[in-house]
């Protein structure tokens, strides 16, 4: 029987943050679309298709736990690069085979914390107990000693397909194999929760406005909603039913709607104009003034442009690379791992780029 190929692209993410991602059109792993994968395949064999930079550390334990309960063969394929959160459940398979130009990379586990010394304390003893998880998952495919495995994380250690199977993390390179499946190199392509919130607030804000979103977040697992919502017997309060069984609170909310209603489309128009500054913005901004699209919906759709505009570029110098057949060159070494305040300062000034070009270069 054929095995079924499930294709696994994009940041790791938790089930209650899963709908933003899908809701920008953008591909992720979520313990939920996996679990619901297997659950389609029934028993029967299973071919992952990998590339992920990683993400959370909890939702890929989740996906490690839910792979180690099938009862089928599990084949893991790692046709970009596995990273980070990515490498649990890519060894939670029976076979690991990594492309010739694929990529391994396990490394320590991070957080950030806000708070006194015992609030610092308290996230060093989690990372410390999160490593030594997550080393004992690498050693049971690899074979490798404890403190051998926690050195390797600990230098951030990137593995092309020869040095994964040397290390025992992969059983062998995968040859002459057409995959349909991304090449993007990105690591940490996780959204900041940062982010998330305010995408979350600003969406909720419209949610009466546009159905699609009130969808996407309905159908996340409860257990990791935290938005507050109006319930009746567990289930959210549909607004018919709140007009036919709270008419005074319904009627009180059209009219504040009502006389709001003036001042927030002077402001929505304004807000959009000061997008319109911002590199290919102009004609987004013009359809979304003409389409009653908010700002934040705006600059939403020009960030995805140009992501769009990075991922043609990407897949022109992908095929530049392919044709001046630098695939055939051997690999040597794994790529030394980036500086750490070098990544940072980067990922700083794009994002400063970004907001400014957003705001027509006002600081």
């Amino acid at each position: 029987m054929i095995a079924k190929k499930i294709k696994l692209n994009g940041p790791v993410v938790s089930g209650g943050n899963s709908w933003i991602y899908d809701w920008l059109g953008m591909e992720t792993i979520s313990p939920k679309r996996v679990i619901s994968e297997l659950e389609k395949a029934g028993g029967d064999d299973v071919e992952l298709y990998i590339n992920s930079g990683g993400g959370s550390v909890f939702a890929g334990s989740e996906i490690y736990t839910a792979l180690k309960e099938y009862k089928g063969k599990i084949k893991s394929k790692v046709t970009g690069v596995a990273a980070s959160a990515a490498t649990f459940f890519v060894l939670a398979s029976d076979e690991v085979y990594v492309s010739p130009l694929g990529q391994l990379m396990i490394h320590n586990s991070a957080t950030s914390t806000e708070g006194d010394r015992t609030a610092h304390n308290s996230s060093l003893e989690l990372l410390e107990g999160v490593d030594k998880a997550i080393a004992k998952v690498y050693k049971a495919k690899t074979k490798l000693a404890d403190k051998d495995i926690l050195d390797l994380m600990q230098k951030t250690t990137w593995m092309n397909a020869e040095r994964a199977v040397q290390l025992g993390f992969a059983n062998g390179v995968l040859f002459d194999e057409e995959v349909d499946a991304s090449n993007s190199f990105s690591l940490g392509n996780e959204l900041p929760q940062d982010v998330i919130d305010k995408l979350k607030n600003e969406l909720l804000k419209n949610a009466l406005k546009d159905e699609s979103i009130l969808e996407a977040a309905a159908s996340i697992d409860p257990v990791n909603q935290v938005n507050q919502r109006t319930e009746r017997n567990g289930k959210p309060m549909k607004l018919e039913e709140l007009k036919a069984q709270h008419p005074d609170l319904y009627n009180e909310v059209l009219s504040a709607g009502k006389a709001e209603g003036v001042t927030a489309e002077r402001q929505r128009i304004s807000d959009l104009n000061a997008l319109a500054g911002a590199p290919g913005a102009a004609e987004i901004v013009a359809n979304a003034i003409a389409e009653g699209k908010t700002a934040a919906e705006a600059a939403i759709d020009i960030v995805k442009a140009s992501a769009e505009r990075l991922t043609v570029e990407g897949q022109k110098r992908a095929a530049d690379s392919k044709n001046s057949g630098v695939a055939a060159v051997p690999s040597d070494e794994a790529p030394e791992a980036p500086n750490d305040e070098a990544v940072q300062d980067a990922e700083a000034k794009a994002l400063a780029d970004e907001i400014k070009a957003l705001r027509g270069g006002q600081r």
